[in-house]
């Protein structure tokens, strides 16, 4: 009769530590093991720039395709934005020109708005016209998959590690969880067969 009880607590056991160990095993060891022929390093720090290379690729080609990122930019609260920025950033250049100097405040502030007003007027309408096209232009010369596999090749183990966990820490408890209740469950089985058998 103990085999209920001894069998189900093993099997639990060995469940649990079992896959425990092989979440564990995702980042852990970072460095490679070496035991004779053998070589044992975590998965993810073994296929890191495999995996950062994938990643990339998906980010730019499922995610954030260069056509996406191109309507983004290209809608008229951005192309109002960058219009209203430019005005913004050559009515200051306009009202410090030492040209301007000797004239009253007021008149270099009046100046320096009428330029603002007409370059964001220009900008504008060069943004609706072209702004795809400019985008395009810009954006075909970003490679976004090396960008995203380049930063996930430099991000810090610790935290890379920590971002794993935060998102998906209750299921790879569970993981664990559901090893030792499978575990228990099988050892039950072996105890009915040895018990019965």
């Amino acid at each position: 009769m103990y085999y209920f009880i001894i069998f189900p607590l093993l099997g639990g056991a060995i469940g649990w530590v079992t896959n425990y160990l092989a979440i564990k095993f995702l980042f852990r060891p970072r460095n490679p093991w070496r035991i004779g022929t053998f070589r044992i390093q975590g998965v993810i720090p073994r296929r890191r720039h495999e995996l950062a290379v994938a990643v990339g690729e998906v980010v730019s080609r499922e995610l954030l395709p260069q056509d996406q990122i191109a309507a983004a930019l290209s809608t008229p609260d951005i192309r109002r934005n960058m219009a209203e920025l430019a005005g913004e950033t050559v009515a200051r250049r306009v009202a410090s020109f030492p040209v301007l100097r000797p004239f009253p405040r007021a008149l270099r502030a009046a100046v320096a708005q009428q330029v603002a007003k007409a370059v964001n007027r220009e900008v504008r309408s060069l943004l609706a016209d072209e702004g795809p096209e400019m985008v395009n232009r810009v954006l075909s010369s970003v490679d976004i998959a090396q960008l995203v596999a380049d930063e996930l090749n430099a991000m810090d183990w610790d935290y890379l590690e920590a971002i794993v966990y935060s998102v998906a820490g209750k299921e790879l408890k569970l993981i664990e969880v559901m090893g030792g209740v499978l575990g228990a469950l099988i050892g039950l089985v072996q105890a009915a067969v040895v018990y019965f058998v």
